[in-house]
């Protein structure tokens, strides 16, 4: 699903979405994710849409997941609200070329968010070269296979190194990348019509990298997409961290 016809780089008016929401399906988000709530919260914080976007960590679960999301639908119909809902997922791209879901799965969705660098994952690839370098260009490989792959509508938390286990400086793997380097995704992005998530932990956790990304992005034309990746329900609202990004990113 095309989120916006063109770019939009005014975080204000990206907030008033948040296309990154967990709700009890995810083993990790907090049991008061139910839909009810999830909606009531996001009618108070005042956003327009969001995107329930659970996990698919788990092979050979198609029909299992797309009964979850039927589910959610029904919760999502009982209610009594003006606020539009997607029925989404935060998927799993692996490896290069290398996807836990089947390919209709994905477009079944109303939005395919992905995940590239769940490196914490015990059957994520991952590179030979365990530096941060080697680190770094395995994930950006991973990104690009995603975007070329045109399965996928956003990428999450991208090239974020929070998930590498073994790195204590979580920004070394992304100072590792070029500018040259990102930029090319950036490009790609543009031309695959797959966003980069301004997820509110991730920039918040590299911020440097985050401002990077943000302005070779706009350089490029690159879409981008906002998401607090809620876990819990004091997380929906996209304006706690606003300000605080404003500054970082501009």
């Amino acid at each position: 699903m095309k989120i916006y016809k063109e770019p939009v780089y005014d975080l204000t008016e990206l907030a008033r979405y948040n296309l990154h929401v967990h709700t009890t399906f995810s083993s990790c988000a907090k049991p008061e994710m139910t839909v009810e709530n999830i909606v009531r919260t996001a009618e108070e914080a005042g956003l327009e849409m969001i995107a329930l976007t659970d996990h698919y960590n788990t092979f050979n679960w198609d029909e299992t997941y797309l009964a979850q999301i039927a589910e959610l639908k029904k919760q999502y119909a009982a209610l009594d609200t003006k606020l539009k809902v997607l029925f989404s997922s935060e998927l799993s791209c692996y490896g290069v070329d290398k996807f836990v879901e089947k390919e209709e799965t994905a477009k079944a969705l109303d939005y395919a968010l992905v995940s590239c660098n769940h490196f914490h994952l015990d059957y994520w690839d991952k590179p030979e070269d365990t530096s941060p370098r080697g680190y770094a260009v395995f994930a950006m490989e991973l990104v690009k296979s995603a975007m070329k792959s045109r399965r996928y509508d956003c990428i999450a938390h991208p090239l974020y190194g929070r998930f590498v286990k073994h790195l204590e400086d979580k920004g070394e793997m992304t100072r590792a990348m070029t500018d040259n380097e990102l930029g090319e995704i950036c490009e790609l992005g543009k031309e695959t019509e797959t966003a980069l998530e301004i997820n509110v932990g991730a920039v918040l956790g590299d911020p440097d990298f985050f401002r990077r990304l943000w302005n070779l992005g706009r350089e490029a034309g690159t879409t981008f997409i906002f998401g607090t990746d809620a876990h819990r329900l004091i997380n929906i609202d996209t304006k706690t961290h606003l300000e605080q990004l404003q500054k970082i990113l501009l």
